[in-house]
């Protein structure tokens, strides 16, 4: 968006962790946004370059800053802001509104911790008994998005993508956890019964037992304890 002064600002949310790429992401977007003001050869560009204002509402807190805003800008070592600042970077630690509630009360929140509350939170009871002109601003545009078809059927088909990439998340997880488990099932069988093979046949090559399956692991490694031939085991391998 664009202020009435020229300022142009860039508001993005953000529902993953505040990982270094995404540092990396939003400091990009800034820096593109200064750039994209001036033309090549342009000598007057001066006269046209505004300041610039990203604001990443994310769902994270920074553990280094307790914040429930976290305000950047360029400074020196003597922490003086740079003179004629264009970019202006604010993180805004939507959980973090939670421990602004329980040190203030709901009722005594600023309007932008109100309006911060109301995002994270959703237009509830206890919000709307408060009768705030912020709550009020805030439903309104809700209930415009709600009328907004497509905007529905987008958001909608974004919380799809969402759940989707969750749950893929989960599978993955959880069949690694599973293979993991298989793998250090059959290692130990494989430990097992090659010690178990080398007390018996000492003379044989245990190369034989190498790369067979949790099944025949088990299996030569039950004729081994019931001290069957050395012919039979040998015909489990093929």
């Amino acid at each position: 968006m664009k202020t009435d002064e020229g300022k142009l600002i860039d508001i993005e949310m953000q529902n993953s962790a505040l990982t270094k790429e995404v540092h990396y992401r939003f400091q990009i977007y800034g820096a593109r946004m200064i750039d994209h003001q001036v033309n090549r050869g342009d000598l007057l560009y001066s006269e046209n370059v505004h300041e610039v204002y990203t604001i990443l509402f994310v769902n994270d807190i920074d553990r280094d800053n307790l914040l429930l805003i976290d305000t950047y800008m360029p400074r020196n070592q003597l922490n003086h802001v740079r003179k004629y600042n264009l970019l202006t970077h604010h993180n805004v630690y939507l959980p973090f509104i939670d421990a602004v509630v329980r040190e203030k009360g709901l009722k005594n929140l600023s309007k932008i911790e109100l309006a911060i509350y109301t995002l994270y939170h959703g237009i509830t009871d206890d919000i709307m008994a408060l009768n705030s002109e912020v709550v009020i601003m805030m439903k309104e545009k809700m209930d415009q998005f709600n009328e907004d078809e497509e905007l529905v059927l987008a958001a909608s088909k974004r919380q799809l993508v969402k759940i989707q990439h969750h749950q893929e998340k989960v599978r993955i997880r959880q069949e690694g956890k599973e293979e993991g488990l298989k793998e250090g099932e059959l290692l130990k069988a494989k430990e097992n019964t090659l010690m178990l093979f080398k007390s018996k046949y000492p003379q044989e090559d245990i190369l034989m037992l190498e790369n067979l399956t949790l099944s025949q692991y088990n299996e030569i490694f039950k004729a081994l304890i019931e001290n069957k031939d050395l012919q039979i085991i040998k015909e489990m391998i093929k």
